[in-house]
């Protein structure tokens, strides 16, 4: 039932509230993307509230979750992890074909905050989370000898998060994040502070 349930209506709901506001998003018009009657769409989901926290659950916590468990050896493996879920990611969700996806994605995370009560917080955790996961892996690249001793764990963490971060915003604007350019970016950040 689980995998049915994704498939036939998260997935279709989710599809809607990338591409319109929570109000905008009808009955009708989840009938008509799911191909389900209102009755089969709201079985498990019994309001369209509950539908929306199951998509952000599943389409945001979790993917922003999972995206910080990352298990390397070094700076330089945990960085081509981190790109390649990124990438990975994008690919998943331009199946969808939606025009503007990063657009999309970022004003449903903006929704959220207005419709989803606590996703505020759960949101910023996963982000301190991050935040916590690059500290980690650079303070223990640091001690490896990988990256320079003079390296400022705090600030390098933050530096790769938020150009991840704001690059992926910027990008919104004119359809999707350049994944090649980011990719260049975290290698000329990762040239700076590497042990020669």
């Amino acid at each position: 039932m689980k995998n049915y349930d994704i498939e036939r209506i998260l997935k279709p709901a989710f599809k809607l509230f990338l591409t319109y506001n929570y109000e905008a998003v009808t009955t009708t018009k989840l009938e008509e993307e799911t191909g389900l009657t209102r009755g089969a769409i709201f079985f498990k989901h019994k309001t369209k509230e509950a539908l929306f926290k199951a998509v952000i659950d599943n389409y945001i916590i979790s993917f922003q979750s999972s995206s910080s468990k990352i298990q390397a050896n070094s700076l330089k493996e945990f960085i081509e992890l981190f790109l390649n879920g990124v990438e990975m990611r994008m690919k998943e969700l331009q199946q969808l074909g939606i025009t503007n996806l990063a657009r999309g994605y970022f004003n449903l995370l903006y929704q959220a905050v207005q419709y989803y009560p606590s996703f505020s917080d759960t949101i910023t955790a996963i982000f301190n989370n991050s935040i916590n996961e690059w500290e980690c892996i650079i303070s223990k690249a640091k001690e490896s000898g990988e990256i320079k001793p003079t390296c400022d764990v705090h600030s390098t963490a933050l530096k790769f998060r938020y150009v991840y971060s704001g690059m992926s915003f910027e990008y919104s604007f004119d359809k999707r994040l350049d994944i090649n350019k980011l990719r260049e970016l975290f290698d000329k950040y990762y040239a700076e502070i590497k042990n020669e």
